[in-house]
């Protein structure tokens, strides 16, 4: 089979294509082709990970900003002729759009040509490029049940979860807690904000750090990204050993393994990833989240007690109580997890694969009926 596979720009929508198609390839012989920006982060990852990978000029919108977008319907426009090009040379069976503004041009090429579409969202509020090529995908697969209201088509939907990696599960806590060189004793506090950190939840963790490390139970595994790295370093000299920061951290399941209680964004990915595995969570969503959707992820677990969240605007009077609520109590912490457990959809990923395959060998690669 011949896949091309489209999505990314933040990790968000880059990993579940990476879990759909390792489900694939689980159940069939896949040659798979990638297509990106260069900017994204899947510029990087896609490579070291053997897939071929082809770049396409593609750029969002800037919310805000005449002057940014100036470009934008030139961009469209080639970027369409190359996912035309690219199609028409790889000769696809099939083409898996993971959401981001470069799953546009190229599902939009695949549908021009005739080649059955499928598209995968992570959000409970559905990005622009889904709301705009649902109508003519095979299928939308959703992660959230409540995403259905959003869609005038229905029959194309299907409700599996987000698709996560096999490899989140793969570290045992023992194992994990000496690859981070920290201390079995005491309980750990993971702390991330995505692929390149966050600044906001850096500085809301930063100005809670004195009173937060009086808890000396506890240490902090951190991931600050790229461009706060040396300011959270700098931040934590005080507490010495207890605090092990770094700019990425690329085995999130190890991460997770060592994980008592978690403080992190409501990305839709990762919101997946703990719910898979049962852990106990404060979120405190990006603000500037196209259309507020990380705070609607994060609500789903909220309001059914399987996680708490803290808006950055409330940090300063809420979060240091919120979180000793959580590390003073660890019959609610494990109480959250369980919760948090029965959200996830560790079978996603190959539900998704399984219904791709269905679906084509339904009709063949130009979407007419297999005879």
């Amino acid at each position: 089979m011949r896949l091309i596979l489209t999505g990314g720009g933040t990790g968000g929508h880059l990993y579940p294509a990476l879990a759909i198609l390792e489900a694939l390839r689980e159940q069939t012989e896949v040659e798979a082709l990638f297509a990106g920006t260069r900017r994204g982060i899947e510029a990087g990852v896609i490579p070291r990970e053997g897939i071929p990978f082809t770049p396409v000029w593609i750029s969002g919108i800037s919310r805000g900003r005449l002057w940014g977008n100036l470009l934008f319907p030139v961009k469209m426009g080639v970027s369409l002729i190359q996912s035309l090009s690219m199609i028409l040379r790889f000769r696809p069976d099939a083409v898996i759009g993971t959401g981001g503004y470069v799953s546009w041009p190229v599902l939009r090429a695949g549908q021009i040509l005739g080649k059955p579409t499928f598209l995968q969202e992570q959000n409970r509020l559905p990005g622009l490029v889904t709301r705009i090529l649902s109508k003519r995908v095979r299928r939308l697969y959703l992660s959230f049940e409540g995403s259905r209201s959003v869609f005038k088509r229905q029959d194309n939907l299907c409700v599996t979860g987000n698709p996560t990696r096999e490899a989140i599960q793969e570290t045992d806590r023992k194992t994990a807690i000496q690859m981070f060189r920290l201390d079995p004793g005491r309980k750990t506090l993971l702390i991330f904000g995505g692929s390149q950190g966050a600044r906001g939840l850096n500085r809301a963790m930063v100005s809670v750090l004195p009173a937060l490390m009086q808890a000396d139970d506890w240490q902090v595994l951190w991931a600050a990204g790229p461009r706060w790295e040396n300011e959270i370093r700098d931040a934590c000299l005080d507490w010495g050993k207890r605090i092990r920061v770094l700019s990425y951290i690329e085995a999130m399941g190890a991460a997770y393994a060592a994980a008592d209680l978690v403080i992190c964004r409501a990305g839709a990915t990762t919101v997946s990833e703990v719910t898979r595995l049962g852990l106990c969570v404060l979120f405190i969503p990006f603000p500037a989240a196209a259309e507020g959707h990380q705070e609607a992820n994060a609500r789903v677990l909220v309001d059914a007690g399987a996680a708490e969240m803290v808006c950055e605007s409330e940090v300063q009077g809420r979060l240091l109580s919120r979180l000793f609520g959580l590390m003073d109590n660890p019959d609610l912490r494990r109480g959250m997890g369980e919760k948090a457990k029965t959200f996830g959809r560790p079978q996603a990923a190959r539900d998704i694969a399984a219904d791709i395959l269905t679906q084509l060998q339904r009709t063949g690669s130009d979407g007419r009926k297999a005879s």
